[in-house]
């Protein structure tokens, strides 16, 4: 499966505290591992985004599902192993 790392921007109406950030965390991953995603990590970031999630999606469209769900700003990347990108950009 294509791997894919989504940065979040919580909005004013997100999260208003710890707790709430932990409830929506683990309905999200229930919620992502229904729609066929497997988590690979998910990390607080200090900076211009507030966290980053990494997970394996079917396709973009389930990783598309996958932003739109979320309650906040995002920006999603698609991740391609290092070996991969080397052996599809060697010369014919």
């Amino acid at each position: 499966m294509p791997t894919y790392v989504t940065l979040v921007k919580f909005i004013p109406e997100g999260p208003k505290s710890i707790d709430d950030i932990g409830k929506a965390f683990e309905e999200g991953t229930k919620m992502a591992k229904e729609m066929g995603i497997k988590p690979i990590g998910a990390y607080a970031t200090l900076g211009p985004y507030d966290m980053m999630l990494i997970y394996e999606a079917p396709d973009e469209k389930v990783a598309a599902d996958m932003s739109m769900s979320l309650r906040g700003q995002t920006e999603t990347w698609t991740l391609i192993p290092m070996e991969e990108f080397a052996a599809e950009m060697k010369a014919p």
